[in-house]
């Protein structure tokens, strides 16, 4: 299935990229038509084929989001920590590790 999905993802991404206006959604006649122009390309594809591809696609997006807003808290507190605490000045981490 990733296979097809990938397939399938790319066919819809070079078919909105033909009908996409800038900066503005897609009507639900556009939407329709890159529809039909991914079956048409990609034979035995159904509807709910694509449907799926891009939901598992967004699925994804949303996981990478959670991560890196969970790396961005991490670096946050990082950040918090040594505020105001420079290397080499007092207080501060030394400028070179002592192994």
């Amino acid at each position: 299935m990733a296979l097809i999905r990938d397939k399938i993802l790319d066919e819809w991404d070079a078919a909105v990229a033909r009908v996409a206006r800038k900066d503005e959604d897609l009507t639900d006649d556009e939407i329709a038509g890159v529809v039909a122009a991914v079956r048409a390309k990609l034979a035995g594809v159904t509807q709910d084929d694509i449907t799926n591809a891009l939901r598992s696609s967004i699925e994804e997006l949303q996981g990478e989001v959670a991560t890196a807003d969970r790396t961005l808290r991490i670096l946050e507190a990082m950040v918090k920590e040594r505020e105001g605490f420079l290397p080499g000045l007092p207080g501060g981490p030394p400028l070179k590790r002592r192994d």
